[in-house]
């Protein structure tokens, strides 16, 4: 049992992280921790193992205290632990001896050290990377191996900080069914932080924090189904959760709890729906002139070597003038890859990279130019955050376009309002101190401060909590009504459901699909073809149809499924 008695910890700077939690975790047990960011999670979760030390309180790990460090090597053998950030934990040259690291160290016996390598590489799809360089793997990729691992040692706890973050949905579906299994496999109790209320879900235990402290403690269901404690928190509910609620809103009628969209779709098939006008699909957006484009564009790693690998295969490519386009594609595709050739991190080994029509490596020494034109948040903030404090950091760019120290300031601060940093509140912190999160978003103002004409984003919403989320997808609405272009890399598919203009599926280093998102996204064949879930409301429709409903054609997002079930549910007149 884990034990957490009266434990409080702040941060550098007297910036306090918990406060006076206490908790019990009992063997064998499937929690989940939720909570906005900055709430305490990744906090309580390095306390857990030793990580951080209590400077108030306990915690005790089978009754060994983390504060004696005599006892660390084996609360440690006890408690694993994978962190948000992959890049974190991974050391060795190859896949295979990344996955033997951790049990040679502690001294088990070399042929079942090969079967466990044997089963994690089988379990978590790893088997063609074995001889790959771990921080050659993409960012998915990377938090597969870092999984693996951890559950190869078979500790008695398994801490994970956002493991599936930046999976594919079907990978974090598998992910997540093997951490379901663990307890029945292994006897291995998880305690598993995320941000996606459909992961927390499928636990049986939900922990909501809020500033500090624990705020609930219950199932999903209780927990889930508490619309005022949710907002208090920050959160929302699973999307058949939200979902359902808005209908009993809206309409009065009685649905039955449904944390998950088959259920949802059972109760609905249940109650007598009539069938309201369909409405008429809109428009779809005119084609645009591309900002961007790719042409024939080839990348690969380890030219010349036996693990050499092409990530990019003659990939073309158009980002229309003022759209948004969603880069999709399962984790590995290449997706990174691609957007670091859109503001000239790589150059292409052949084919082009075009802005308004013209080769960016034309003019090589140029190349400033470009990056001041387009902007790329990174995958994992952190890689761009390097100044002592917040506002420096996001000056940084605009003092080296030469603005002026008289504009400067109102320009960090603006670029840190839109990312609801306030400067009087975060501009004097150390950027590393901020939560995962809070990074993401540090890193965004850093961009947003140089004002580019093209915004390239990989997985910026990963790790944040709803609140934050919605306050980010209304900032890239706003900056592409002021005529900007967004590439936004996303494993969301409601997020791109919501934002997205045009879709591109990535996969084995080509462009799959392409076009419009709206008839792209809700084909029925889109899963198919694209090795993708469909976006939630997708889904549902796809279920009701299944079971003999009329629906209509072309819902793609929540308001969509909730005004036609609405006026389904409702009586005529």
């Amino acid at each position: 049992m884990i034990q957490v008695q009266s434990l409080s910890f702040a941060h550098p700077g007297d910036i306090p992280a918990l406060r006076q939690l206490d908790l019990q975790i009992g063997p064998g047990e499937r929690v989940a921790v939720v909570g906005a960011n900055g709430s305490g999670k990744t906090t309580l979760a390095r306390c857990l193992n030793g990580l951080h030390q209590p400077q108030e309180g306990r915690v005790l790990v089978d009754g060994l205290d983390t504060a004696d460090p005599q006892s660390l090597f084996a609360i440690r053998q006890r408690v694993g632990m994978v962190f948000q950030n992959p890049d974190d934990q991974l050391i060795s040259t190859q896949v295979e001896t990344e996955l033997a690291f951790g049990l040679e160290n502690i001294g088990l016996d070399p042929a079942q050290m090969r079967q466990r390598v044997e089963q994690a590489l089988e379990q978590f799809h790893l088997e063609p990377y074995r001889r790959h360089p771990p921080h050659q793997l993409s960012g998915g990729e990377k938090q597969r191996v870092a999984i693996a691992a951890a559950v190869a040692l078979r500790p008695r706890y398994l801490v994970l900080d956002e493991p599936t973050a930046l999976l594919d949905p079907r990978s974090q579906a598998e992910v997540g069914a093997l951490l379901f299994s663990l307890r029945d496999q292994f006897g291995i109790t998880t305690l598993h932080i995320t941000q996606v209320p459909a992961e927390a879900a499928r636990a049986e235990r939900v922990l909501v924090m809020h500033q500090g402290r624990l705020l609930a403690d219950g199932p999903p269901e209780r927990i889930f189904g508490d619309e005022s404690l949710l907002r208090r928190a920050g959160l929302e509910a699973p999307f058949a959760s939200a979902l359902s609620q808005a209908l009993a809103r809206r309409t009065g009628a009685a649905l039955p709890p449904a944390l998950h969209l088959e259920g949802l779709a059972e109760a609905l098939a249940r109650l007598p729906l009539r069938q309201p006008p369909l409405p008429a699909n809109a428009p779809l957006p005119p084609p645009g002139q591309p900002k961007m484009a790719l042409r024939q564009l080839c990348h690969g790693y380890d030219t010349g070597l036996p693990s050499h690998r092409w990530v990019l295969d003659a990939v073309d490519l158009e980002v229309p003038a003022g759209s948004l386009l969603a880069l999709l594609g399962p984790s590995g595709s290449g997706k990174t890859t691609l957007a670091q050739h859109l503001n000239g991190l790589l150059r292409p080994q052949q084919g082009q990279v075009l802005l308004d029509g013209r080769d960016i490596w034309e003019a090589p020494t140029q190349l400033a130019a470009v990056r001041r034109r387009v902007g790329l948040v990174f995958q994992f903030p952190e890689l761009q955050l390097f100044e002592e404090t917040l506002e420096a950091d996001v000056a940084y760019g605009p003092r080296n376009l030469g603005i002026p120290p008289e504009r400067l300031g109102a320009q960090v601060e603006r670029a840190l309002e839109l990312v609801d940093l306030p400067r009087a509140h975060f501009g004097h912190r150390p950027p590393l101190s901020l939560s995962g999160g809070e990074k993401r978003r540090a890193a965004l103002a850093g961009v947003l401060a140089m004002d580019p004409e093209v915004l390239v984003l990989d997985e910026p919403t990963a790790g944040l909590d709803p609140r934050t989320t919605r306050h980010m997808t209304g900032l890239f609405g706003q900056f592409r009504k002021a005529g900007r272009t967004l590439v936004l890399i996303a494993h969301d598919m409601d997020l791109v459901a919501e934002l997205a203009t045009h879709v591109a599926v990535l996969g084995q280093g080509r462009v799959q699909l392409y076009g419009p998102a709206r008839p792209l996204l809700t084909h029925p064949d889109f899963s198919r073809h694209s090795g993708l879930d469909a976006p939630s409301a997708v889904q549902l429709m796809q279920a009701l149809a299944a079971r003999g409903l009329p629906v209509p054609p072309g819902v793609l997002r929540f308001s969509e499924a909730a005004d036609f079930l609405a006026a389904a549910l409702s009586p005529e007149g």
